[in-house]
């Protein structure tokens, strides 16, 4: 898979749970459902997700692991940043997120073991 197919496919999961949750809707609950994001979160995200791939596709003619991992880091800091003030990353969207970062960071050239203790993610990121 090419780097340009992260854009929409490779993040689509991620996107769809996130808006699923926020369109959730039990009719037996008496209060509205408040998800505690909006769609502006969402393609901020999205914007954040494409920063991301668009930084390794710039690295493609000259790839380092540094410059990856530098990437990485940028795109897990975003995401912190905007989870700040917004749940929009929870358990779910996390299990998508994660595996999409590395498998871009490895289309991009970075080496990584395949052993689940190797979240390359996991010194940055707190969602």
């Amino acid at each position: 898979m090419e780097l340009n197919e992260f854009k929409a496919k490779k993040y689509e999961n991620i996107i769809s749970s996130m808006v699923d949750y926020m369109n959730y809707d039990d009719e037996d609950e008496e209060e509205d459902f408040d998800c505690g994001y909006t769609q502006a979160d969402i393609d901020e995200c999205c914007r954040i997700l494409d920063n991301y791939i668009d930084e390794l596709i710039a690295l493609s003619s000259n790839p380092s692991a540094g410059k990856i991992m530098e990437s990485v880091r940028n795109v897990v800091l975003a995401l912190n940043k905007l989870t700040e003030n917004s749940p929009l990353i929870e358990t779910d969207q996390r299990e998508y997120l994660v595996p999409f970062i590395i498998e871009a960071a490895k289309t991009a050239g970075l080496e990584v073991k395949t052993l689940p203790d190797d979240d390359i993610t996991y010194e940055w990121r707190e969602w």
